[in-house]
């Protein structure tokens, strides 16, 4: 989170263009938009050197072990944000990775006490994987987090509140403009593909979970981006290449069926545009957009987000403030349909967690965030959130039990949520978290966290 936060506030200042709207991104990317930054304030060197620290640990042919352990009150009314990942009130991670030019591998096992989201097994391989690069293409297989969009506080179609997914994915490494002289008014340009499987699944177990993104930054200030995903296959669905080619055509039913009964998909469209190059000033404005269905070829039955952010300093102390808004009714109205399906009837969820936005369908959010780099050593994070969840309240015809377990019931909440990030030692970090949560039906939650990660080459 603090390496997006580091890369956002340049962005934004004017320093660096980098896309930071497709998760993961490749240290060779970082490392390309660095090269050409220049930074004159005090602030700005020591967010930029923050970065270049952390691109010191990715160096080839280098084993690197790391621990982790986590403890924290029960979090189940908070929302999540950006690599909220500590999904347990006790959690302990062990890992080892080796680094080479050309292929890197992770292995990180987690083993879990008492989870916000109930899995099969108390051990879980979060974060572990096996990638490959070639000719500027990076191929990764393992269970990844992924995060799709402009957003701060969340995704409408790919954000990690959710365990990750286990698949395949492939981007590119450095996302560099073409060079053709027809093309290359495009700009730095990236593009991920994504196939994997569902986990506990249970409406339609095996179900398989596809997806592409696409970004282009055609001028210094603006970035565009467009987003697709569809659930498929599974026990008792067709899983032909003919209805296959239909769920990605999007304009046909998913197999020969004869009713209407297509893969569940979603699509949108995402920009950012930034002020710094066009007035300089150091704010970003943004948008996103996804459909629940298709009409016309474009997404329909949607939902939004929308915010600004600007990011300065105080005291040479760099800071970044934002507010988002985010609404996942069904163009503003509760309807049921948002994340919602009537073959993949678990929704756009997995093990009842949401793939999309953090809260759900037929939700409405205000967040108003904050960042603060007290110095190399120290960054705190803080938001405050006031949210309408689970407006529709539907329940599982099949189960009885909503398709969002993050907030199974109408509620309204406003929630504080303040943590601190301490480099204790070059290879040690501590972090501390507070939150409170105000509901409508339910007591208020007032909880704490602290963990401790150690990285050893």
């Amino acid at each position: 989170m603090k390496l997006k936060a580091d890369l956002d506030w340049l962005n934004s200042q004017g320093i660096v263009q980098v896309s930071t709207s497709t998760w993961p991104l490749t240290a060779n990317e970082i490392r390309r938009a660095l090269s050409s930054a220049d930074a004159q304030t005090l602030a700005q060197q020591r967010v930029l050197l923050s970065i270049q620290n952390r691109l010191k640990q990715d160096r080839n042919s280098l084993v690197k072990a790391n621990a982790g352990l986590y403890l924290q009150t029960d979090r189940k009314q908070l929302p999540q944000s950006f690599a909220d990942d500590q999904l347990a009130a006790q959690q302990a991670a062990i890992g080892v990775s080796l680094s080479e030019a050309e292929w890197e591998f992770s292995l990180q096992a987690n083993l879990k006490n008492d989870e916000i989201i109930e899995d099969s097994s108390d051990v879980s391989f979060e974060g572990s994987y096996l990638a490959g690069t070639a000719a500027n293409q990076w191929l990764i297989a393992g269970k990844i987090p992924t995060w799709w969009g402009p957003g701060h506080d969340g995704s409408l179609i790919r954000g990690d509140a959710s365990l990750p997914v286990t698949g395949m994915t492939m981007q590119r490494d450095q996302q560099t403009a073409p060079t053709s002289q027809y093309l290359s008014w495009v700009g730095p340009w990236q593009y991920q593909l994504f196939a994997g499987q569902l986990d506990d699944y249970e409406a339609v177990p095996d179900a398989k979970l596809f997806g592409a993104r696409l970004t282009a930054q055609p001028f210094d200030w603006l970035e565009l981006g467009a987003s697709r995903t569809f659930m498929w296959g599974g026990d008792g669905r067709p899983e032909s290449l003919s209805s296959f080619g239909d769920a990605l055509l999007g304009t046909r039913d998913n197999g020969d069926t004869g009713k209407a009964d297509p893969a569940n998909q979603l699509g949108g469209f995402d920009a950012r545009l930034s002020l710094a190059p066009l007035v300089n000033v150091p704010t970003g404005v943004y948008a996103q957009y996804v459909g629940e269905d298709e009409a016309g070829g474009l997404p329909a039955k949607n939902m939004y987000l929308a915010g600004i952010d600007y990011a300065s300093s105080i005291q040479d102390k760099p800071y970044q403030i934002y507010a988002e808004y985010t609404d996942t009714r069904t163009s503003g109205d509760v309807r049921g349909i948002s994340y919602d399906h009537s073959t993949y009837t678990d929704g756009y969820y997995q093990q009842g967690y949401p793939i999309g936005y953090a809260l759900g369908g037929d939700a409405e959010s205000v967040a108003l965030g904050a960042r603060l780099w007290l110095d190399n050593r120290n960054f705190i994070n803080a938001k405050v959130q006031q949210a309408k969840v689970n407006q529709a309240e539907e329940l599982d015809s099949r189960t009885g039990k909503a398709d969002n377990q993050a907030f199974p019931t109408t509620d309204k909440l406003t929630a504080i949520d303040v943590s601190w990030e301490h480099q204790l030692q070059p290879m040690t970090k501590v972090t501390t978290r507070v939150w409170g949560v105000d509901s409508d039906n339910r007591s208020s939650d007032i909880g704490a966290a602290v963990g401790i990660e150690l990285q050893t080459y």
